[in-house]
């Protein structure tokens, strides 16, 4: 056996093993010294079929030592165990599976199977299981036949691979521990798979007490047999191991989700128009649980655009057509002030898929009862949902149902009532997501307070923020403020409705700190309300008395507004001490604007220089990753050129690749700039080491924390380290924000 390049013997290789499950035991991490045991004689063993335990097979590792030890270092043909005398070979292989076992799951086993050495017992299953690993792989099995129709060929549980019949042993051995109270683990058996399924059964139910014998006549005919039969008898009838799979893992689902096995469980032949087979123990649902299931559905249409193929409901995976039932069932129940739960019902997808007809506009509660009303009466009547109905609006499409109801009632699940008017748009891309969510100003302002703390707190703004519940975009919450800000002016307290807004393409902020007074601030609000309302899309800057204000600053800023109207109940006269975001974002001190503005030849508001700059920090995450990246792009992707004073500034220096110690400058504090950084240029007379010469230079400083140099007109240079001037001897004779040559 080669280790790490070392050849061992077989008995080398067990001493080294029975040391590992030693120290593994007393959690000792050192290293083992290799020590040469001879093979042993001739060996004969005299064992019975079984399991020991982690105590005794540390115990026989411990006496195999001693063995070793005392026998001139050879290793024991045999040692004794609870199990009888067990041999050289199944000793090795035993401790390969524990350490297997060991590397797999970051434990020793607390059981090992031993069975005497021969080809018929080969290969040994050492894989045990706890009833809760059993249980939620049992669950996953279900769904996947509940989707596919189809058993999963091979099952991962625990890291290991098994076949569908070792799946059945577990599940029905984990049934009857659970019936049994018996927490021990299971044991993987050997089985292979029928290769006949006879099934000749009728539908109907099978008591606990039933399927639970039924578990044990399968489980023994397994461990007789090592193999699954093919078909069991029941009082149904003959069952297929197919379907008895699939029965037992509904049943340990079940336990999942009620800490109890089923009363009965349902049994129909296995065919893909029986699957899902639904289990009598939940056969209606509470508002809450549909209104509940309808906004993740909302959720999972508003982002993928489509709808899901199954809406899993309380742990039941239905169908679109089932769901759409209970959706209707739902709206009628809610709006006649019924607190019952709606009942499940069979039923079909639509013959045919058709597409919507619809002019956009709204229908009030009195339209969308009426039509579930009639959508449910048909699907009682036929077990199978319209492909489209008729509304005011014209037609509206299965699919388009299924997101209306799931909004009207993912409205109730927030406000506790229908909503008085719904959207109904044409299902398209461009139509999705549909909005009907609406938030008081007190709702928005107390968002608003939450912002602001985030900022304050983590120097950066959520991705998304929660309004009373639901997800927005940064875009829409900043419509949401500024229209806020408009209706409290006015004195307006009715709802504001969520409006689709995406996100500025670019963002850019020339600005100084200051203060700006209400009425500035609301004709910016409603100048931003506007554009929303005509491009639904936010505006990356707008222009105001301190310059061009960015979208993240803005966002900010009306949340400090709203958070004082919160407080106070009424809007700021003023707010002051209004700063660009990179200051925030970096926690810069005041005065820093003139660092991150551009300025003449450093582009850092170009386009091409923003791309670039993005390009180049991705994936960085604080400034100082950010700063390192910019300067090693600049010091190995620009070549030094020799001439005086600016050429070409940042842009034309991307552009060739090439330039002197001013343009260089020039191009590192442009990226960082544009990457948000604070950055300055720094002028003095330097002696260059290799030239042996004094020379004016220019290089530039970025800061993290403090200025850091960076240098990149040399490729000796590194990220705050000169190597190519004497910087114990330079005299300095300028720091600017704006190099004036």
């Amino acid at each position: 056996m080669n280790i790490q390049g070392i050849i061992v013997n077989q008995a080398t290789f067990q001493q080294l093993m029975i040391t590992a499950v030693i120290n593994i035991n007393n959690s000792d991490s050192s290293s083992l010294d290799l020590e040469y045991v001879k093979l042993p004689g001739s060996v004969s063993e005299n064992l019975n079929s079984g399991s020991i335990t982690l105590n005794e097979y540390l115990q026989i590792a411990q006496n195999i030592k001693n063995y070793v030890k005392n026998n001139n270092n050879k290793a024991p043909t045999t040692i004794s165990t609870s199990l009888g005398n067990i041999g050289f070979q199944s000793l090795l292989y035993m401790y390969c599976r524990i350490l297997n076992h060991h590397q797999i799951n970051n434990q020793l086993p607390g059981l090992a199977t031993v069975r005497g050495w021969s080809v018929a017992n080969i290969p040994i299953m050492d894989e045990f299981f706890t009833i809760q690993q059993i249980t939620s792989v049992a669950s996953e099995v279900k769904s996947f036949v509940d989707v596919t129709k189809s058993l999963p060929e091979y099952i991962k549980i625990g890291g290991l691979y098994v076949n569908q019949s070792q799946f059945l042993y577990l599940i029905t051995s984990a049934t009857l521990n659970i019936n049994n109270e018996n927490d021990e683990l299971i044991i993987l058996s050997k089985a292979t798979i029928p290769q006949v399924i006879n099934e000749d059964m009728v539908t109907g139910s099978l008591m606990i007490d039933e399927y639970v014998q039924l578990a044990q006549n399968i489980k023994t005919y397994i461990e007789t047999n090592e193999k699954t039969p093919s078909e069991m008898s029941t009082s149904l009838g003959l069952v297929g191991y197919k379907s008895l799979i699939y029965m037992y893992s509904r049943a340990l689902n079940q336990y999942n989700l009620n800490h109890a096995l089923p009363v009965l469980i349902t049994l129909k032949a296995w065919s893909s128009a029986n699957i899902p087979i639904y289990d009598n123990s939940k056969t209606s649902f509470t508002l809450q649980e549909i209104s509940n299931t309808a906004g993740e559905v909302k959720s999972f249409v508003d982002t993928t655009k489509n709808l899901p193929n199954f809406i899993t409901i309380s742990g039941l995976l239905l169908n679109q057509a089932q769901f759409l039932h209970l959706l209707t069932a739902a709206t009628i129940l809610i709006n006649s002030k019924s607190t019952t739960s709606a009942n499940l019902f069979n039923v079909n997808l639509p013959f045919s898929t058709t597409s919507d007809a619809l002019i956009s506009g709204t229908i009030n509660t009195t339209s969308y009862v009426q039509l579930a009303q009639t959508i449910k009466t048909q699907i009682e009547t036929n077990n199978r949902v319209p492909s489209s109905m008729t509304l005011p609006l014209g037609q509206i499409s299965f699919k388009s149902m299924v997101y209306m109801y799931s909004r009207v009632l993912n409205q109730y699940r927030l406000h506790q009532t229908l909503p008085a008017l719904i959207n109904v748009k044409n299902w398209s891309t461009a139509n999705l997501p549909i909005y009907d969510d609406y938030f008081t100003n007190r709702e928005i302002s107390a968002t608003a307070g939450q912002v602001k703390a985030f900022v304050e707190a983590t120097y950066s703004l959520p991705e998304y923020i929660t309004v009373s519940g639901v997800l927005v975009n940064q875009a829409q919450f900043l419509y949401l403020l500024t229209t806020t800000t408009v209706k409290i002016n006015n004195n307006d307290t009715t709802p504001t409705s969520l409006q689709k807004v995406t996100l500025p393409s670019n963002e850019s902020e020339i600005m100084v700190s200051g203060s700006m007074n209400l009425n500035e601030l609301l004709q910016l609000a409603q100048s931003i309300k506007t554009y929303i309302e005509s491009n639904q899309k936010a505006q990356g800057s707008v222009s105001g008395s301190l310059g061009e204000i960015s979208f993240h600053s803005l966002i900010y800023t009306y949340s400090r507004i709203l958070e004082y109207y919160n407080i106070n109940n009424r809007l700021p006269s003023s707010v002051t001490n209004i700063r660009p975001w990179a200051l925030i974002v970096y926690n810069l001190p005041s005065g820093f604007e003139v660092y991150i503005n551009p300025s003449s030849n450093c582009q850092s508001n170009d386009a091409r220089i923003i791309a670039l700059a993005k390009s180049i920090t991705a994936g960085a995450v604080t400034p100082y990753e950010k700063a390192l990246l910019i300067f090693n792009w600049v010091r190995d992707e620009v070549e030094y050129e020799f001439y005086y004073n600016t050429a070409k500034g940042a842009v034309g220096t991307m552009d060739s690749r090439g330039g002197n110690c001013c343009d260089i400058a020039h191009l590192i504090v442009a990226l960082s700039r544009a990457s948000g950084l604070a950055a300055r240029y720094e002028h003095g007379n330097c002696f260059f080491t290799y030239s042996q010469t004094w020379y004016g230079h220019v290089w530039a400083e970025i800061y993290v924390n403090g200025w850091v140099t960076a240098d990149g007109s040399n490729n000796y240079n590194e990220f705050g380290i000169i190597n190519n001037w004497d910087t114990g001897s330079f005299a300095l004779k300028g720091t600017y924000a704006s190099l004036p040559f």
